[in-house]
């Protein structure tokens, strides 16, 4: 999702998932680290970003600084069918790089 976790029935969009399944591909979701107020603070007071069209403007408008604070970011894998090991091996590769 292009977005942090949104409040309960605000989500408009789920067919990240849908997708997937229909295709039978290999998905693995984890969570990579946490929202942070203070790091938004200073990236938003040193940049002047402005939603690029209507969609992105709704997920700037459902972003609170606040209330999203140490909330999950995830990161979704995917791969084809029968790609299990390489979804695997892929966020092992890049869970230890968060770790570092």
């Amino acid at each position: 999702m292009p977005h942090t976790a949104l409040p309960h029935r605000c989500c408009r969009w789920v067919g990240y998932t849908k997708l997937f399944n229909f295709l039978d591909y290999t998905a693995l979701s984890f969570p990579a680290g946490r929202a942070s107020k203070d790091l938004d603070k200073k990236r938003s007071a040193a940049s002047s970003c402005r939603p690029r069209n209507s969609h992105d403007a709704w997920n700037w408008d459902h972003y609170d600084i606040e209330s999203m604070d140490r909330h999950n970011v995830g990161l979704q894998i995917v791969g084809r069918r029968f790609e299990e090991e390489r979804v695997l091996g892929a966020a092992h590769q890049i869970q230890t790089l968060l770790e570092m």
